[in-house]
Formats: C-alpha cells, structure tokens, sequence
C-alpha cells in the first residue's frame, strides 16, 4: 500500500488512539510530562511531509498540547482494522532507513523517504 493510499485511510478512521515508541516519548518528556509505551495518545490529522514525503500525525495526549509525530514512531491498537497496514508502513520505513549507506540502487546523497513512495 502506497503512503498516499494509507493516508487517505487513516483520514476515514480520524481520530483514532495510537500509542508512541522512543522518540514520541522523549517529545513527551520534554512537554513536561511522564509517558510511557502504554501512554494513549489521539490522532486528530494526518498529512504528509513535503521534504522526506513521510506520514505525519497531529497527536495530543490527555491534558498536554498536541504535537507531530511521524507515522513511524506510532502504534496502533492491537485491534484497529488499520494495525496490520500501519505495522506495514512502519516496516517498510525501518528497512529503508537501515539501508547501509553503500547499497546498491541507492544514492544517499539524494535519497528522501518520499522516494520509497513515488513522491517526486
């Protein structure tokens, strides 16, 4: 599924719980306040970014300012029809960016992660 594609389906879902890993949490941190993996968090909007082409989110915690998170860096509930479709992406994100810098078909001095997506 493209990113393009996923982003209009989370659209339909909006807004939906979601729960952040490391750098989601050291955002958190810095807010001031005390979260952990299980630290629900909404998803009010989702958008893509111009420059990398990857999937943002607006999300806010319970009583904190919202803030953006890359798509990445979110979980879904375990139970949400979109779980296996955000596990994809985030997949597909992880593995490009683990690429080594030498890899065949890859130029790092001009790769953006839009480039995994077709964005041009």
């Amino acid at each position: 599924m493209s990113a393009q594609s996923l982003l209009i389906e989370i659209k339909k879902h909006i807004p939906l719980r979601a729960y952040g890993n490391g750098p989601v949490i050291n955002i958190m941190r810095e807010m001031g306040l005390h979260p952990n993996k299980k630290t629900p968090l909404t998803i009010s909007d989702v958008f893509r970014d111009s420059e990398s082409g990857e999937l943002v989110c607006q999300v806010k915690a319970e009583g904190a300012d919202s803030f953006s998170a890359a798509l990445s860096n979110l979980k879904l509930d375990i139970t949400h029809p979109l779980y296996r479709k955000v596990k994809n992406y985030r997949d597909e994100v992880a593995n490009a960016l683990a690429q080594p810098d030498d890899a065949p078909n890859v130029n790092s001095s001009t790769f953006r992660m839009g480039s995994l997506y077709g964005k041009k």
